[in-house]
């Protein structure tokens, strides 16, 4: 598929973070670029597991290997977008910057949902702010202790492989260990295995930027940035020198906080659906996969993509969308 430049000012980059499925996610690509012509994509990719091709037949999709093993849950995730937005703004000088996966795919009329994002009161997304009481002893706190995430310093325990060797009693014991001080201990001490990244944690408490003017806030991190939001997100509250950049750093599972803890405090996310829509399965401990039965529910929506998609199981579902959305 080839495309022409315009010569005309960039309305809207979407920034997708890839790991693998290049055919799946040339697809998205082309999907994006049906529906809104003008737009650029720049895909931030992680090439541990699949190179992409560095040259492509559409001048107005771009691959940027940023260089960084973006495994679930870790700091790497955030500076690989945080690059990429900045990649972005650099080539392209964008009105509009758009976060989505390579999981996604698109479901509206892509000019229509631009247009509506540039006029919205605020940035396009998803946050609340957390709070978490930890108490002394045998029971847990009051709140969501996800707060714990990111008011603690963590670092990762040593390599589990030397454990292997001991007898099974004993890492047990170690086992129920860890957790009892994990409770008895919890305003000051924590544990954490983060179960689809870089396994074990341990964590002290420590000063945050946090206030109750300005909480930590969570939500998805696919969010749409209007080019002000972007700037002062990129050159202010997230730049690479900034306090809060340094204190993500050793956070875990910091996707789901530092891009939204900022947005928020300087606004309220816009009364409009989120980026993507997604469903959560408790069970699997990942979304679930959208198919064309779910076609009805998801066009009802007024999200702009869903996610996750698969190319096999989801592709009569792809099929409609690109019929409704070019």
């Amino acid at each position: 598929m080839e495309g022409k430049l315009n010569d005309g000012p960039v309305r809207a980059v979407y920034v997708v973070l890839t790991h693998r499925n290049w055919a799946q996610v040339r697809r998205l690509a082309g999907a994006i670029l049906a529906s809104s012509p003008d737009a650029r994509v720049l895909l931030a990719h992680d090439a541990r597991s699949e190179v992409f091709p560095a040259h492509l037949d559409d001048p107005r999709i771009r691959v940027f290997v940023h260089g960084l093993e973006c495994d679930w849950g870790s700091w790497e995730l955030v500076e690989a977008t945080l690059r990429a937005m900045e990649r972005a703004r650099e080539l392209w000088d964008p009105q509009l910057v758009t976060l989505i996966s390579g999981d996604d795919y698109p479901m509206r009329r892509l000019p229509d949902w631009e247009r509506e994002a540039l006029a919205a009161s605020g940035w396009i997304g998803e946050a609340h702010a957390l709070t978490y009481r930890p108490r002394w002893g045998r029971r847990r706190g009051e709140g969501d202790d996800r707060l714990n995430r990111y008011t603690f310093f963590w670092f990762r325990a040593s390599d589990e492989n030397r454990s292997l060797g001991l007898p099974e009693w004993l890492r047990a014991f170690a086992s129920r260990v860890r957790r009892a001080l994990a409770v008895r201990l919890e305003p000051v001490f924590g544990v954490r295995y983060v179960t689809r990244g870089r396994g074990r944690y341990f964590g002290v408490r420590r000063p945050t930027p946090f206030t109750r003017a300005m909480p930590c806030h969570i939500g998805a991190q696919w969010v749409a940035l209007r080019r002000h939001e972007l700037d002062v997100l990129l050159d202010e509250d997230l730049a690479p020198r900034s306090r809060l950049r340094r204190f993500y750093r050793r956070t875990i599972i910091p996707d789901e906080s530092a891009l939204v803890t900022p947005l928020s405090w300087r606004g309220a996310p816009a009364d409009l659906p989120p980026v993507t829509l997604y469903q959560w399965d408790p069970a699997l401990d990942t979304t679930i996969t959208w198919t064309h039965n779910d076609l009805d529910r998801l066009l009802a929506s007024g999200a702009p993509f869903c996610r996750k998609i698969d190319a096999d199981r989801s592709g009569a579902l792809m099929d409609s969308l690109d019929r409704l959305i070019a």
